[in-house]
C-alpha cells in the first residue's frame, strides 16, 4: 500500500462544531454542497477520498482503515483535535474505521447507508466491478447508480442531483474506481464495532436497498449506544437528494446536549 492520502477543503465556516463530511464511492466532497448549505453555524470541511475529486489515485491496493489513518493525519495537520464525522456508504465505512481507531478525534459520529462488511455474493461483485472499470472505464455504473441512489422522482425530473452523479462519477479515475471497489470488497469493520465509544446515529434512507437496512441493524447491535433514524422516501444518496431533512439529522446530533433520536423516527 503506498500513496493513499485525503484532500478536503472547507464548505463553510462556523462557530460551531467542526463537521467533517465523508461521501460515497464514485463521488467527492462536492456530493456535500446540497446538506452544507443547511449545517448553520457549524464549521464544515468535506474530503476527497483517495482517487476521487481532486485526491490522487494510491499507487497500491489500499484498505478502508488506511483511510482512516491517512485522514486523522490530515485532520490533525489542519489543527483539528476533535471533530464530528459524518459517512455514507463507503465514506460511513471511513468514518467507522477512523472512530474504532482514533476515538480521542472522533466527538460524535453520523454513519449513512453503510454495511459494516459486504456479504460474499456482493465482495465478489466489488471485485469484478474493479477488473470491469480497468477495462470499460466507469461509464458503465452510471446509470446502475442512478437507480441506487435516486428516487424514480427525481430521476424522472433530471434535475441537479442527476446531472451531479453523471457528471462527477463519470468523470472519476477508472483506477481510483477500482482501487476503491477492492476496498470495498475487503472491509470489514465488525471486530472494531464494540470499541466505538463516539456517540453514534446510524441513518437509514426509508426506500434503500434491504441490504443497507440489514446493516443499519447489525451496526446498532454492536455499536454502544448508538440511535437509528429513518429519512422518510429517501434511497441510498439521501444526503444529496434530501439534503435539508439529513443536515437537520446532523445539527440535532451534533449540537451540545443533543436529544438522541428513537429507534425508527423518521425525518
Amino acid at each position: 500500500m503506498s500513496g493513499v492520502a485525503v484532500r478536503g477543503r472547507t464548505l463553510r465556516e462556523g462557530q460551531g462544531p467542526t463537521v467533517v463530511l465523508l461521501h460515497p464511492l464514485g463521488a467527492g466532497a462536492d456530493f456535500w454542497q446540497p446538506a452544507a448549505a443547511s449545517l448553520d453555524g457549524l464549521g464544515v470541511y468535506a474530503v476527497d477520498l483517495p482517487g476521487h475529486g481532486g485526491c490522487p489515485v494510491p499507487g497500491d491496493p489500499y484498505g478502508t482503515a488506511d483511510v482512516a489513518a491517512a485522514l486523522a493525519t490530515h485532520l490533525r495537520g489542519l489543527g483539528h483535535e476533535r471533530v464530528h464525522v459524518v459517512g455514507l456508504s463507503l465514506g460511513g465505512l471511513v468514518a467507522l474505521e477512523l472512530a474504532a481507531h482514533d476515538p480521542g478525534l472522533v466527538a460524535g459520529l453520523v454513519v449513512a447507508a453503510t454495511v459494516p462488511s459486504y456479504p460474499e455474493d456482493w465482495r465478489e461483485k466489488w471485485r469484478a466491478r474493479a477488473a470491469e472499470a480497468g477495462r470499460l472505464g466507469v461509464t458503465p455504473f452510471v446509470e446502475p447508480t442512478l437507480q441506487l441512489w435516486l428516487t424514480p422522482a427525481a430521476l424522472a425530473a433530471d434535475g441537479p442531483e442527476v446531472a451531479y452523479v453523471r457528471r462527477t462519477l463519470g468523470g472519476t479515475d477508472p483506477r481510483g474506481y477500482a482501487l476503491a471497489c477492492l476496498a470495498l470488497a475487503d472491509a470489514d469493520v465488525t471486530p472494531r464495532l464494540g470499541t466505538i465509544t463516539a456517540p453514534t446515529l446510524l441513518v437509514d434512507g426509508e426506500l434503500d436497498a434491504p441490504m443497507f437496512h440489514d446493516g443499519a441493524a447489525r451496526l446498532a447491535r454492536s455499536i454502544p449506544g448508538s440511535h437509528r433514524a429513518v429519512i422518510a422516501g429517501a434511497r441510498h444518496a439521501s444526503a444529496l437528494e434530501f439534503a435539508e431533512p439529513f443536515a437537520r439529522l446532523v445539527r440535532d446530533w451534533v449540537r451540545p446536549g443533543n436529544d438522541s433520536p428513537d429507534e425508527g423516527s423518521r425525518s
